[in-house]
């Protein structure tokens, strides 16, 4: 999904908006795909010390978590890469835009085999059939005013 340069700014970024810790950024980046994506622990721990080492990030240890902060060289590094940082986030809200409707077509695929299996199966009572019914029409009203 990243080079690791192009993740390394996304992260830079996301830390700048706020303090985090490590796992508050894969979160981050999983929501912005809705759960499509989502970079492994073994791609963000290590970015972030190296982020440390280059000290554009500092941290402060809690328990065992860590909470990640910008630095002022980090604010100083994100303003000389803004340009590019605000083309990786144009390009990620178009991938995330695609993967999107890619999991809505998902979902729908899959609503369509459990309806589908639901009426085969020759089981539902009448009063399933009418709740059934019901909920159908609620979602298509749904959509209507979505």
């Amino acid at each position: 999904m990243f080079d690791s340069g192009a993740l390394r700014l996304v992260v830079l970024g996301l830390i700048a908006v706020e303090p985090r810790h490590g796992y508050d950024i894969i979160k981050a980046l999983e929501a912005r795909f809705q759960g499509a994506y989502s970079p492994s622990p073994g791609a963000i721990y290590p970015m972030l010390q190296m982020l440390e080492e280059a000290d554009l990030v500092s941290s402060v240890t809690t328990g065992n978590k860590r909470l990640y902060s910008i630095t002022e060289a980090g604010t100083v590094y994100i303003e000389e890469n803004r340009a590019e940082l605000d083309k990786i986030n144009q390009q990620l809200d178009q991938a995330s835009g695609d993967i999107r409707q890619s999991a809505i077509g998902e979902e729908l695929h899959a609503l369509r085999s459990a309806l589908h299996e639901k009426l085969r199966s020759g089981s539902m009572t009448a009063e399933q059939s009418d709740k059934l019914r019901a909920i159908l029409r609620k979602v298509r009203d749904d959509l209507d005013t979505l």
